[in-house]
C-alpha cells in the first residue's frame, strides 16, 4: 500500500480551496484507506514539506492547488542546487484547485474533484521532464538553482508577473495575466540578450519574449510553445523578436489559438541547455510557472523524466 500524503494550498484558487477541502478529504477517503494532510501557511512551504515528506519515505504526495502547488512540490522533489531527485520511485499526483492552471489543463487532468482522484488512484506513472534554472553560475559565484514543470521566461512574461506579484493570489482572477500583458506593453522595451543553446549556438539580438517551454501554455491559456513535449527530453526555445505596442496587441490572438509558431518574428529552438546574458545596462527579469525569479544571467538546464506524474 502507499504511503500518502496531501499538501493543500488553502490560498488557491482565491481562497476557495480550503472551503472545497471537505468535500475534496471525503473523496479521498473513499479511494485512499490511509492518507494523512497538511495545509501550507507560506508561500514556499509546500516545497519544504514535500522534501521532508520524501526523505521520510512518503510513497505519493498529493497537491491540492494550482500549478503554482504543483510548482512548489515538484522542487521539494529535490536536493537543493542539485540534480539529484530526493526519492526516485516516488510519486506526484494533483487535484486541481487552482486559478489558471495551465500546466494542468495541458496535461488534460480532469477539474472535477472525483475524476482526478480517480486518475490518481488508477493510473500508471509517467515520467515528465522538468527543468532546472541556476542563477549566479558563472565560476566563483555561489550559485542557487529552482525548478520549474511547464515554462520559463525571460522578458515581456517576467515583467509582466513581476507587476502581478504586488496584487494579492486572492484577487487575481484567471485574466489578471492578460490584463497585466496589457499594462506593461505601455511602457515596457525589448530587452537585448545573447543567448548560447546547448553550447553550439549563439544568438545575440532584441527580443521581446524568451520562453523556456517543457509545457505548451501559460499566462492563464496562451499556447506559447504549440509543439513542446514534457517528455522529450528537450526544451521548446520560443524568442519572439522586437515588435511595437500596436504589433503586440494585434499579434496576441495567436497565443491563444496555438499559431504563434507561424508568424515571422518568431522562432523556435529544440535545446537541453541554454544560457542568457543580458547585453544592455539592466539585468533581464526571470520568472518561472509564474513565480518571480532572479534576473539574467542564467542558465536553463533539462532534468530528464525528473518527476513521475500519476496522470
Amino acid at each position: 500500500m502507499d504511503k500518502v500524503h496531501v499538501i493543500v494550498n488553502p490560498l488557491s484558487a482565491r481562497g476557495k480551496t480550503v472551503q472545497r477541502w471537505d468535500i475534496i478529504k471525503e473523496i479521498i477517503k473513499h479511494y485512499f484507506r490511509e492518507f494523512k494532510y497538511v495545509f501550507t501557511e507560506k508561500p514556499r512551504q509546500a516545497t519544504e514539506i514535500a522534501r521532508d515528506l520524501l526523505k521520510d519515505g512518503v510513497d505519493l504526495i498529493i497537491g491540492v492547488g494550482g500549478d503554482g502547488t504543483l510548482n512548489e512540490i515538484t522542487n521539494g522533489y529535490f536536493q537543493p542546487n542539485s540534480r539529484e531527485a530526493i526519492n526516485r520511485d516516488a510519486s506526484l499526483g494533483i487535484i486541481p484547485s487552482g486559478t489558471g492552471s495551465d500546466f494542468i489543463r495541458f496535461l488534460k487532468i480532469p477539474r472535477d474533484f472525483k475524476s482526478s482522484i480517480q486518475l490518481i488512484k488508477n493510473s500508471n506513472t509517467k515520467k515528465i521532464d522538468v527543468g532546472k534554472i541556476n542563477f549566479n553560475f558563472s565560476p566563483g559565484q555561489e550559485e542557487s538553482s529552482s525548478y520549474f514543470i511547464n515554462v520559463a521566461d525571460f522578458g515581456l512574461g517576467a515583467e509582466v508577473v513581476k507587476n502581478l506579484a504586488s496584487i494579492p493570489s486572492g484577487k487575481r482572477g484567471a485574466f489578471s495575466y492578460y490584463m497585466g500583458l496589457l499594462s506593461t506593453i505601455k511602457t515596457y522595451k525589448s530587452k537585448k540578450v545573447k543567448v548560447i543553446i546547448d553550447d553550439s549556438e549563439e544568438i545575440s539580438d532584441r527580443f521581446l519574449i524568451g520562453a523556456v517551454a517543457n509545457g505548451r501554455i501559460f499566462g492563464g491559456g496562451m499556447t506559447i510553445a504549440p509543439e513542446a513535449e514534457p517528455d522529450d527530453g528537450y526544451f521548446d526555445l520560443v524568442l519572439v523578436e522586437d515588435m511595437k505596442k500596436f504589433e503586440i496587441i494585434r499579434n496576441s490572438r495567436h497565443l491563444y489559438n496555438g499559431k504563434i509558431n507561424q508568424h515571422p518574428k518568431v522562432m523556435i529552438k529544440r535545446a537541453r541547455n541554454i544560457k542568457v546574458y543580458a547585453e544592455g545596462d539592466e539585468p533581464v527579469n526571470i520568472e518561472y510557472d509564474g513565480e518571480v525569479g532572479k534576473t539574467t544571467p542564467v542558465e536553463f538546464q533539462i532534468v530528464e523524466k525528473g518527476v513521475n506524474l500519476r496522470i
